[in-house]
């Protein structure tokens, strides 16, 4: 079992993933924000981050570049929740550390493969 962590300011998105992830035996928590979002994973250090790009206080971009900057928090997967299809918004999210996106509306069925992807690769023994 995972702690994953969104960060999402939509309530109605908030109430998507966790219905979608119900059933999953991975711990969901939420974030309402880049602030609140980078204080949860320095708390709950989890296996994997999801954030949408525009939120208040502080956007997906500047929390994957936080996360990024932190040698402790630098590894965890960070993948972009986004309404932009634009490929220039998404080449910068990887330019900035993202490891993958998500588009929105969501494809439930690929939100919970992503969800499990990152929390069985952060099962794994460490490579070395």
């Amino acid at each position: 079992m995972a702690v994953i962590v969104f960060c999402e300011d939509d309530p109605g998105i908030q109430k998507l993933i966790r219905s979608a992830l119900r059933r999953s035996l991975h711990t969901v928590e939420m974030a309402n924000d880049g602030v609140e979002g980078l204080a949860l994973i320095e708390r709950v250090r989890p296996a994997a981050v999801f954030a949408d790009i525009t939120m208040p206080a502080m956007d997906g971009i500047a929390l994957c570049r936080a996360l990024r900057a932190r040698p402790d928090l630098a590894a965890i997967p960070f993948v972009v929740m986004t309404a932009s299809t634009e490929p220039e918004k998404l080449q910068t999210c990887l330019a900035v550390g993202a490891t993958d996106y998500l588009t929105k509306p969501f494809n439930l069925p690929e939100l919970r493969a992503k969800v499990e992807r990152y929390a069985a690769d952060a099962a794994q023994p460490a490579q070395g």
